[in-house]
């Protein structure tokens, strides 16, 4: 039995389209399993730190790395790394405290936090916000697993060159494109960005304020707002133009 695949990510960086792709590529391989998710259903969150991702030939998603415990033997599981510009995530994360229900709060505490955000803005939010955590966190992880278990697939890459995603995670997998059968090459293109909209599973027609392309932060937030976060993750943005493709460096300018 191979080796879990373990998708290491950051909040909100398409990771369920992600998720699904690499589902339909490797479903002869490997079973995909709610991990986080449960966790979060359950309102047990604080588990996630005590507990070791299961080993045996699974798929799972890990989009927490600050509570990633410190415990797991990295070289148990193979990687699919995934993140994006920090600019761009702390846009969505105000929407999704707009629409996302939260299982710790009554009904009432839920609509009072959104009036709230909605009378605060957007780009007050995105000061006050700080995503450092999980990046410093994602980026510690990462320093820690050997090149030859890991792959990273960022946002912007998934994005705007989803064939050559494509063609490097059936090489990560082993796997042929020719051996795919028709229903999974079906379940692959509709996750391309185009073919989002016509594609049920897209989180966009769930919550509102879902985006399918990278930069969303330049038409979001004011300028000066802007110059304040890019200066906050520098050290953030300088890793993600090191780690990711050339093709998509100029993105994290």
């Amino acid at each position: 039995m191979p080796a879990s695949v373990l998708i290491l990510t950051t909040p909100t960086s398409g990771t369920g389209s992600l998720f699904r792709t690499v589902s339909a590529m490797a479903q002869r391989q490997y079973k995909p399993l709610r991990w986080i998710e449960d966790f979060y259903e359950r309102d047990q969150l604080d588990e996630v730190t005590m507990s070791i991702p299961p080993t045996d030939g699974r798929l799972l998603i890990h989009n927490m790395p600050q509570l990633f415990n410190p415990a797991t033997r990295l070289g148990d599981y193979r990687f699919i790394l995934n993140t994006r510009d920090p600019r761009d995530l702390v846009c969505n994360q105000f929407h999704w405290n707009l629409v996302h229900p939260n299982p710790a709060e009554t009904e009432a505490e839920t609509q009072k936090r959104r009036d709230s955000l909605r009378e605060e803005g957007i780009n007050s939010f995105a000061l006050r916000a700080n995503s450092s955590k999980y990046y410093r966190s994602f980026i510690e992880i990462v320093s820690r697993i050997p090149p030859d278990k890991r792959i990273f697939v960022g946002y912007a890459m998934y994005c705007l060159h989803f064939d050559v995603v494509i063609e490097r995670l059936l090489d990560f997998f082993s796997i042929a494109a020719e051996s795919l059968r028709p229903r999974q090459m079906a379940r692959i293109r509709a996750e391309r960005v185009e073919n989002l909209a016509d594609n049920p599973s897209w989180i966009g027609h769930q919550w509102a304020g879902a985006d399918r392309a990278p930069g969303r932060y330049k038409i979001e937030l004011e300028p000066h707002t802007i110059r304040i976060l890019t200066e906050r993750y520098d050290w953030c943005l300088e890793f993600l133009r090191l780690m990711d493709d050339p093709m998509v460096a100029s993105t994290y300018d």
